[in-house]
């Protein structure tokens, strides 16, 4: 398979990032993976900043999981694709938190991206992201950890 690179991350030539019926695990992970995400405040502006990005068509966000130092998504990107909507939600929430927090970066460069084949990848990686906050030792069962969720209409 032919392979580009993109600032450095190698991505897949033949993955079309726009194709809306096409679910994205993606991982974003802050810099340098420290603690950031453990106020309401912080991962409450996350979670509303994921919906506006959703309500102006950039992406669904079908399932969402804050931990500590990253974040896990599972999208169906939009027209512009997953990189734009990823760009935006990384730059929106960096100036956030430069405003608002410490004045340091916020987010690693680049995000780790995989495309979920088939029902059963789609529930594979759904379940290993609502478990990331039981293996992590942050909650007992997935049900408790408070910023996990879907943005998906019901």
């Amino acid at each position: 398979m032919q392979m580009k690179t993109y600032r450095g991350i190698q991505r897949c030539s033949r993955i079309d990032y726009a194709d809306a019926e096409s679910a994205f695990a993606v991982t974003l992970c802050v810099k340098p993976r420290r603690r950031a995400f453990v106020t309401s405040p912080l991962n409450g502006y996350l979670v509303g900043e994921m919906k506006r990005l959703q309500d102006e068509g950039l992406w669904g966000v079908l399932l969402y999981c804050i931990m500590p130092d990253h974040v896990h998504l599972v999208v169906n990107p939009g027209p512009a694709g997953l990189s734009e909507a990823v760009r935006r939600f990384k730059g929106r929430t960096a100036t956030w938190w430069r405003e608002s927090g410490d004045g340091t970066h916020l987010w690693q460069d680049g995000y780790f991206d995989h495309r979920i084949r088939g029902a059963k990848g789609f529930e594979e990686k759904c379940q290993y992201v609502l478990q990331n906050p039981v293996r992590s030792g942050l909650v007992a069962r997935p049900e408790e950890h408070p910023w996990s969720g879907s943005l998906a209409a019901r």
